[in-house]
């Protein structure tokens, strides 16, 4: 296995073990605050926030653009992965949604962080913000292909198999 294939699967094994090492460790952890380690998933989408929203600037591709183009070459071999003026648009909404999400999660995070109501911060950073990531993305799949039923449309899982498979390949290309 080459050391870029390792390194895809540590950064996925990574990202996808967070929850469950910040959930395991929490309670274990004494030598620092607990507001030290609740606040991590804040950082966590502040970050995502920053790694989409920066793609939105004047000139550039939005990232949720840069998957589009990416399934398109990749998934569906088309010869020209250019994406259409409508599509360019539609991406470029749903990259701005999806920045929202994340500060909006960062900012419930770290209120729940610094108020000390430790059960509510666990039920959101354990449960809540998974279902609002997955019902933003199972959603904008429906609406996809009831919108543009023409267009090519891979499912969720090729889609999330190809980001983990070219790694971070697509953040190199925003």
């Amino acid at each position: 296995m080459s050391i870029k294939a390792v390194s895809k699967v540590l950064i996925t094994a990574l990202v996808l073990s967070y929850p469950l090492l910040v959930h395991w460790l929490l309670p274990l952890w004494f030598v620092l605050p607990r507001i030290v380690l609740m606040i991590f998933p804040a950082i966590l989408n502040a970050w995502l926030a920053w790694i989409f929203g920066r793609t939105l600037r004047s000139g550039r591709e939005p990232l949720i653009g840069t998957f589009a183009r990416l399934e398109r070459e990749q998934l569906h071999c088309l010869a020209d992965p250019k994406l259409l003026p409508y599509m360019v648009a539609y991406t470029r909404k749903l990259t701005q949604i999806w920045s929202a999400l994340f500060i909006l999660m960062a900012l419930t995070v770290a209120i729940l962080s610094m108020s000390g109501q430790f059960k509510i911060w666990m039920l959101f950073t354990g449960v809540i913000s998974y279902v609002l990531v997955g019902v933003l993305f199972l959603g904008e799949y429906i609406y996809r292909r009831l919108h543009f039923p023409d267009d090519v449309h891979a499912t969720p899982f090729q889609l999330g198999w190809l980001l983990i498979k070219l790694g971070p390949l697509w953040m190199r290309r925003t």
